[in-house]
């Protein structure tokens, strides 16, 4: 199972989805001492468009002055640009702290990041216990990757009994549109854990993954259209999400693409094409392909491991 994660550039986007209002002419942060709430809206929502437009200059200033008025969401924001570098150099303490003051005043989306900062070991000692805490507070909210994470500590045990619960938190962040809840909740229809097997049920929801660019859905997906499990058996359809997956970096996506190039499965046969391929996977240590590099006469592959 995965954890979600907020990337780099989803740390940014989660408290910008609601759109923001019209801000012609916000307040000019330099001369802001105490602002009224209406005040701090309009700064956050002028950092918000700021970020959009990936003016991250702009929106640090805007953002750190509605973050220390007390705007939470300006606060859950500002960390997530700490976190990830967006606009100042990345710190994690400094993430940490715009958070926890976010997440204190109930923040869903600080509460989520909490969660994983703490189950990551991110500008605090690692804390099972605590990420639970904070993924249950972000879950309760109506949180998606707090619920899908709160499922995954469920269905693993992680400081806490497993539970039968987890696989109604990855559904319910997998409803939500989550794609690592989605590959997640996949997993489980393919492997029956926590439900019966449903391969159907199982391509569906790695489909919806794999169309939001989630690399290990991609992956599986490519192997389920190849396999011919729970979807239609196609060579074409597998070669394209597998070469999604290869050119995202995934091992596996790299060994069946290459194989499905070398045997012009699905694709034209190219023997430069699926030696690149293979290569790739062979370097990052898949056992698959540097067994399929050998037995076709290429003895001279550098793993990485």
């Amino acid at each position: 199972m995965y954890f979600s994660n907020a990337g780099a550039q989803e740390a940014g986007d989660r408290a910008r989805n609601t759109s923001p209002a019209s801000v012609a002419a916000p307040v000019d942060a330099a001369t802001v001492e105490i602002a009224p709430p209406e005040s701090l809206v309009r700064m956050f929502d002028a950092g918000k468009r700021a970020l959009v437009n990936r003016d991250y200059a702009s929106a640090l200033r805007w953002l750190r002055t509605a973050a220390e008025g007390g705007h939470a969401p300006a606060q859950s924001a500002l960390g997530g640009m700490y976190l990830t570098g967006q606009g100042v150099e990345a710190n994690d303490a400094q993430a940490l702290m715009w958070y926890h003051k976010a997440g204190e005043q109930g923040d869903a989306e600080a509460q989520g990041s909490l969660g994983l900062m703490y189950l990551q070991g991110r500008g605090v000692a690692r804390d099972d216990e605590a990420a639970l805490d904070w993924f249950r507070l972000a879950a309760a909210q109506g949180d998606a990757i707090g619920q899908s994470n709160l499922g995954v500590m469920y269905l693993e045990g992680r400081s806490v009994d497993r539970d039968a619960e987890a696989v109604n938190w990855i559904r319910l962040a997998a409803l939500q549109g989550e794609p690592v809840a989605q590959e997640n909740l996949g997993r489980l229809f393919r492997e029956a854990r926590g439900v019966e097997r449903d391969d159907i049920e199982a391509a569906w929801w790695t489909l919806r993954s794999a169309e939001q660019g989630n690399v290990e859905a991609q992956s599986n997906i490519g192997l389920m259209y190849r396999e011919g499990r729970g979807v239609p058996q196609n060579d074409e359809q597998a070669v394209h999400w597998l070469r999604k997956g290869s050119e995202q970096g995934n091992a596996v996506a790299q060994y069946y693409l290459g194989v499905s190039i070398a045997e012009g499965r699905g694709a034209d046969q190219d023997p430069d094409q699926a030696l690149k391929w293979l290569m790739l996977s062979a370097r990052q240590g898949l056992a698959l392909a540097r067994d399929y590099l050998w037995a076709n006469g290429n003895v001279s592959v550098e793993s990485r491991n």
